[in-house]
C-alpha cells in the first residue's frame, strides 16, 4: 500500500484539516451527549425550576446547534478532499494503464480498464479514505466518550476500556476472508462492466435482426454472475459489522447497570444514568466503528496492490534512436501459440522507399508490420533500426519516428483539433497543411466550429472515408521517417484512394509501407519494392 502512504503525504495538510475538523465535530457531539446532564442536575438543584430548566434548555439546544453546524462544515471538508483525491486515483490508475507492455494491455477488453477507473476508483476512495477519515473521528468519538464516562465515575470508564478489548480482537479473526472476498469483487466488477459495454456497443446488431430482448439478457446474466460475488463480499463484511454490533449492545447495557449500581451505592449522581445511556451509546458505536473502519481500510489492500507499477512491465530497451536509415529483418520468425504466421523472413524497408504488403488474409501481413512496431516482442531473430537492434531501443524513440493507420480508426470523443494533433503544440497552419494533404479541405469548410468542432463517439457522425484521412492527417502532422498504412484508405472510394496514395508515394523523404489486398498498377509503379507473403 506504498501508494496509499503517498498520497496521504501529499495531502497531508488537507487530510490533516478535514480529520481534525472530524475530531472537532466528534467533540462537539460527545458534549452535546454529556450535556443533557445538566437538565437533571438543573432540576435537582434550582430553587425556580422552570425557569432554570428553560435557561438549561436553551443552553443544551444551543450546544446541540453549534455541534452540528461543525459537523456540516467537517462534511464539506470531506466532499472537497474526496474530489481531489479521486482525481489523483484516476492519474495513478491511468498511469498504470500507460506503464502496461501492449501485449498485456490488449490481453484485456477496453472493459476491464473502465472498471478500474470507475469500480475500483471508487472502491479505493471508500474504503481507504471515507473510511480513514470515518475511522478518525469515530475513534475521537470514543476517546472523548471514554473521558466524560471516567468523569462521571471511573469504575464506568474502567468497564468500558475491558468492554473495548473485545470489540477490537473479535473482528480480526476473519480479515483475511474480508480481504480475499473484496479482491474478487473487484475481479468480478470488471468482468461486468466489460459485459455491459459490450451490448451497448452491440445493440445495433439487435436491434437491426429483431431480437431487442437479448439485451435485457445479456445484462441481466452478467448482473447477477457480479452481484453473487459483491454479495459474498457484502456478506462477510456484514458478519464483522453484526459481530461488533452484539457486542456493542451488550456493552451499554452492562455499563447501564454498572452505573445504576453506583449511582445505588452513592457513587455518582442518579442524573448520571442519562448520560450513560446517550455516551455508553457514543462510546460503543465509536469504538466499534473505528475498528471496521480498520478492518476496511486493510481489506482495501488487494486494490493498491493491483495498480502497484510493476517493475516487469518496464521496457526492456534504454536506447534512443532519433534516425532509422532502414529497418532490417534477418531470420524473423513469430506464431501464435503453435500457428507460425511468419517464418524466417528476411526484409528491408528504407527511409524514403516505398513498399507494398500483399499477401491473402491470413498470411502474416499485419503480423508483420506488427513486429515491425515493436508491438510484438516474442519474435526469434533479428530487427535492426539502423544499427540498433529493436529490443534494446527505448520504444518512445522508436514511435517519434513512425506512423501507423489502421484499417479500423478509433476516433476520440473529443475536436477536430485533438484528434489530428492529440493534444499536441501544433499551430492552426501546421494542421490545415495536413488537412490539405488528406484531401479533407473541402469538407473542413463545411464545418461551422471549425477545428473546434466537436466529433463523436468514435466518429459516429463521419463516414468511414472522414476517420481514415483524419487518422492519417493524425501520422502526417508528427513529421515521421515512416508512414505505415494497415488497409489505411479502403473505406475511401477508388478515386480518392488513388490520390492519397499517390500523394504519399510523392514525398521524397518518407519511408511509406502499404498493406493492401488490392495492388493497382499505377500506384505498383511508384513502388520501390513489393513484399509478397503466401
Amino acid at each position: 500500500m506504498k501508494q496509499y502512504k503517498t498520497i496521504i503525504r501529499k495531502n497531508i495538510g488537507s487530510i490533516s484539516c478535514a480529520a481534525l475538523l472530524g475530531i472537532l465535530s466528534s467533540f462537539a457531539m460527545v458534549f452535546a451527549g454529556y450535556s443533557l446532564s445538566f437538565l437533571f442536575t438543573a432540576y435537582e438543584t434550582g430553587r425556580d425550576k422552570v425557569k432554570t430548566l428553560g435557561f438549561v434548555f436553551l443552553l443544551v439546544t444551543a450546544i446541540w446547534l453549534f455541534a452540528m453546524l461543525l459537523y456540516y462544515i467537517s462534511l464539506l471538508a470531506k466532499a472537497k478532499i474526496q474530489q481531489k483525491i479521486k482525481n489523483e486515483l484516476r492519474s495513478m490508475v491511468g498511469k498504470k494503464i500507460g506503464s502496461l507492455r501492449y501485449s498485456d494491455f490488449s490481453g484485456k477488453d477496453s472493459g476491464h480498464y473502465v472498471s478500474w477507473l470507475t469500480n475500483d476508483v471508487d472502491g479505493l476512495y471508500h474504503q481507504s479514505f471515507a473510511s480513514l477519515f470515518s475511522g478518525i473521528e469515530n475513534a475521537a468519538t470514543a476517546i472523548f466518550s471514554l473521558g466524560a464516562l471516567c468523569l462521571l465515575s471511573p469504575y464506568i470508564g474502567i468497564a468500558a476500556i475491558i468492554l473495548l478489548v473485545l470489540i477490537s480482537v473479535l473482528p480480526q479473526l476473519v480479515n483475511n476472508r474480508l480481504q480475499k472476498a473484496n479482491a474478487e469483487r473487484s475481479a468480478a466488477l470488471e468482468v461486468s462492466t466489460e459485459s455491459y459495454k459490450d451490448v451497448v456497443m452491440g445493440s445495433s446488431i439487435f436491434f437491426l435482426t429483431n431480437l431487442r430482448d437479448r439485451i435485457c439478457e445479456k445484462i441481466t446474466a452478467a448482473s447477477e454472475k457480479a452481484e453473487q460475488v459483491d454479495f459474498r463480499f457484502n456478506r462477510t463484511n456484514t458478519s464483522v459489522q453484526i459481530l461488533v454490533s452484539t457486542v456493542s449492545m451488550v456493552g451499554q447495557v452492562i455499563l447501564l447497570l454498572v452505573t445504576l449500581l453506583a449511582a445505588a451505592f452513592g457513587m455518582t449522581p442518579a442524573g448520571a444514568v442519562l448520560s450513560v445511556g446517550n455516551l455508553a451509546g457514543s462510546f460503543f458505536n465509536g469504538a466499534g466503528s473505528f475498528v471496521q473502519c480498520f478492518m476496511t481500510v486493510r481489506a482495501s489492500k488487494p486494490l493498491w496492490e493491483k495498480f502497484q507499477k510493476d517493475d516487469d512491465n518496464k521496457p526492456a530497451g534504454d536506447r534512443d534512436i532519433s534516425v532509422i536509415p532502414e529497418i532490417r529483418f534477418e531470420n524473423v520468425s513469430f506464431r501464435y501459440e503453435d500457428h507460425p504466421v511468419l517464418e524466417n523472413r528476411n526484409d528491408t524497408f528504407c527511409v524514403g522507399g516505398k513498399y507494398a504488403i500483399t499477401g491473402e488474409s491470413g498470411s502474416g501481413k499485419t503480423t508483420l508490420v506488427r513486429t515491425l512496431l515493436g508491438l510484438l516482442p516474442g519474435y526469434t531473430g533479428t530487427v535492426w533500426c539502423g544499427d540498433t537492434e529493436q529490443k534494446s531501443i527505448r520504444m518512445n524513440s522508436l514511435y517519434d519516428q513512425l506512423a501507423y493507420v489502421e484499417q479500423q480508426v478509433y476516433l476520440f470523443q473529443d475536436t477536430l483539433r485533438f484528434n489530428i494533433t492529440l493534444g499536441q503544440d501544433y499551430s492552426d497552419e501546421q494542421i490545415m497543411e495536413v488537412i490539405e494533404k488528406c484531401r479533407l479541405k473541402e469538407w473542413f469548410a463545411s464545418l461551422p466550429e471549425g477545428l473546434d468542432t466537436v466529433i463523436m463517439e468514435n466518429g459516429k457522425n463521419l463516414s468511414g472515408g472522414q476517420k481514415q484521412r483524419i487518422a492519417l492527417a493524425r501520422g502526417l502532422i508528427r513529421k515521421v521517417q515512416y508512414m505505415i498504412m494497415d488497409e489505411g484508405t479502403s473505406a475511401l472510394d477508388e478515386a480518392n484512394a488513388l490520390e492519397i496514395e499517390t500523394d504519399l508515394l510523392d514525398m521524397p523523404d518518407l519511408g511509406v509501407i502499404l498493406i493492401t489486398h488490392h495492388l493497382t498498377d499505377t500506384i505498383r509503379k511508384k513502388l520501390t519494392a513489393v513484399v509478397a507473403l503466401s
